[in-house]
């Protein structure tokens, strides 16, 4: 038997110009990560997988990856199944999606389930100074790396009309719902498991 993309994509038995959105859609899935139902330029293409879910969950599964759902806030995420495939972030980055994370928790304790959780920058650079000491606190253009990363991938979203200035530390950033998704912590006893991996130690 001879295996193509037609042929295998004729096999789910959608429609022709369906089957042909298909592979441009998986790629943009695999190269973001995160579909947002709320972001215009993602909102097409989010309630496409959608419909389709079962198709881009078996091609997916193929693959190597899975494919998750956020059913509250909307949002569509690839996970690797395996090492070879995963993001890749170095110790800082690492350490400032636990920060988020954290405060993501905390914040939300506070708020309606209509709500994201808001910080300011200063916010963020206290939590990781509190988590790693000050030894280990990021110079400002590392700060402005990172965050624009993770900006990109749509964990974070600046207020206020304002563009992304690290050196103001009253800005705030809004943490979305695929903040959750990338560190997935059920229970405060997880989170307190991440934050012993980084945390130091008191001198005795």
């Amino acid at each position: 038997m001879t295996f193509s993309t037609d042929t295998i994509l004729e096999s789910t038995a959608l429609p022709e110009k369906t089957r042909r959105e298909i592979p441009r859609v998986m790629n943009r899935l695999l190269g973001h990560t995160f579909l947002y139902q709320e972001d215009e330029a993602d909102k097409e293409d989010y309630y496409f997988v959608h419909r389709h879910r079962a198709v881009f969950t078996a091609l997916l599964a193929v693959s190597g990856f899975t494919l998750l759902h956020d059913d509250y806030h909307r949002i569509f995420q690839v996970v690797s199944d395996f090492g070879d495939c995963r993001r890749r972030y170095k110790l800082d980055e690492s350490l400032i999606i636990l920060v988020l994370r954290k405060l993501y928790e905390e914040q939300s304790e506070q708020l309606s389930l209509a709500q994201d959780p808001v910080v300011t920058i200063g916010e963020i650079r206290e939590e990781y100074r509190t988590i790693t000491g000050k030894e280990r606190v990021l110079g400002i253009g590392r700060y402005d790396a990172i965050l624009r990363r993770l900006r990109r991938l749509g964990l974070i979203e600046q207020l206020d009309g304002r563009s992304l200035d690290v050196h103001d530390s009253e800005a705030r950033l809004r943490l979305r719902g695929s903040v959750k998704m990338i560190l997935p912590v059920q229970t405060a006893e997880e989170m307190e498991a991440w934050l012993r991996r980084y945390r130091v130690k008191p001198e005795t």
